[in-house]
């Protein structure tokens, strides 16, 4: 009963903020992904309108920064070393995604949301040594992604985030399920530029 009442609540506060103002906003978003043991990293671009400056829908486009490899067999070479028999894993993936991110709580210092997406791309994973090339794939991907952001407020211009999330394919193919992590400076550029302005109008009026 108390989880059904808590989901009311947000979607009651969701149905709400969309009346409200809403502001354009484009950001960058990278993402460190864990695939089994191997690190990949992703970058990505979000766009969309922060309602009530809570509620967020936004449109995502990300892509790995190249492809990432990593040592699967190593049956002859020496600790460290490669050779002809040497079999490397290859992994990259692409998407575009639609998401919401709502912020649950908003302080002086503190700011916490809860992010939640569901896209569509296109994965790709190689398998080969130098004799041999195991085939690659490219499989279809329908990510969902849940997780939790966290940013500090440092000054009025800048923040410092973090957040936690894991993506799950709802398709059979569960090669680039895994957790992720974020962290980076952010740089509220949207309040920049309007204090700029109000301080060149407030020059203006004077002189």
């Amino acid at each position: 009963m108390t989880l059904n009442a808590q989901i009311k609540h947000l979607l009651d506060t969701i149905k709400y903020d969309l009346k409200q103002k809403r502001k354009f906003f484009v950001s960058l978003d990278g993402k460190n992904n864990l695939i089994g043991s191997l690190n990949i990293k992703m970058f990505g671009l979000q766009a969309g309108y922060i309602y009530n400056d809570r509620t967020s829908f936004y449109l995502g486009l990300y892509n790995t920064y190249g492809n990432s490899s990593e040592i699967v067999e190593n049956p002859t070479a020496a600790q460290n070393k490669v050779d002809s028999n040497t079999v490397i894993s290859t992994y990259g993936l692409g998407y575009i995604n639609y998401g919401i991110d709502y912020e649950f709580h908003d302080s002086r210092k503190w700011r916490l949301s809860i992010p939640c997406a569901i896209g569509l791309g296109a994965g790709h994973y190689n398998k080969a040594s130098l004799k041999r090339n195991y085939g690659a794939t490219n499989p279809g991907v329908v990510p969902f992604e849940l997780g939790i952001n966290a940013s500090y407020k440092l000054t009025w211009w800048l923040w410092f985030g973090g957040g936690l999330g894991t993506r799950i394919s709802l398709l059979s193919t569960h090669e680039f399920n895994g957790p992720f992590y974020t962290f980076g400076f952010q740089i509220k550029t949207g309040t920049i530029i309007r204090r700029a302005r109000e301080s060149i109008r407030e020059y203006r009026e004077k002189h």
